[in-house]
């Protein structure tokens, strides 16, 4: 199976708090920061279906994805974004400094308080791929975190490699997906458009 992922557009957060599941609308650069990933969709994406996240940062890029492939959105709560439970709305800065640590321990397998792990994630999203298998070509207009499972879980991207603050927005990236004799699924990944640079996240009072 070939599978495309779109990361969402810059999200509007003048705050600058931890967002996973808070359903943060678009930026007000949203006009200018879609088109040169849905050009590079058109050319090379042949998907038969469009899968989006329910939240509006997604839905909202799906839409145009949509009018341009021709193609209806599914939304699916599978390939949302992380829960960061009690993290959500706050600014990592004012994240008590013992569950900072601790995520910082562990990156990928803490579970942030009233929320979900990175680990957690890829089952879920791993879980929704295997269902989709018989598919020849699909589309996920989806989160960094959601990206990130797929690479970790699939494509064997060492969980000491945090790869999740590292992707752009509007990245494209191109998944070729099968299942081994015994049942496990096994990837590779080419990233085809770089996207939009996200700033580095900042964990600590200055």
């Amino acid at each position: 199976m070939i599978l495309w992922t779109l990361r969402h557009t810059k999200p509007y957060n003048p705050a600058d708090v931890c967002y996973g599941r808070t359903d943060f609308d678009v930026s007000p650069d949203f006009e200018e920061e879609y088109p040169p990933a849905l050009k590079v969709l058109a050319a090379h994406c042949e998907a038969k279906r469009l899968f989006s996240s329910p939240l509006k940062r997604c839905i909202k890029l799906a839409g145009k994805v949509s009018n341009e492939l021709e193609l209806p959105i599914e939304p699916k709560e599978a390939i949302i974004e992380l829960n960061f439970g009690s993290w959500e709305g706050q600014k990592l800065t004012e994240v008590p400094r013992e569950e900072m640590a601790a995520w910082k321990a562990d990156l990928r397998g803490f579970r942030f308080p009233n929320g979900e792990s990175f680990h957690d994630m890829d089952k879920r999203v791993t879980a929704f791929i295997k269902e989709l298998l018989g598919e020849e070509e699909v589309l996920f207009v989806t989160h960094a975190g959601v990206i990130a499972a797929i690479e970790h879980s699939i494509c064997k991207v060492p969980d000491e490699k945090f790869v999740e603050g590292q992707f752009p927005y509007t990245m494209v990236t191109r998944f070729e997906i099968g299942e081994t004799s015994t049942g496990k699924l096994l990837g590779t990944f080419e990233t085809i458009y770089g996207g939009i640079k996200q700033s580095p996240l900042v964990t600590e009072k200055s």
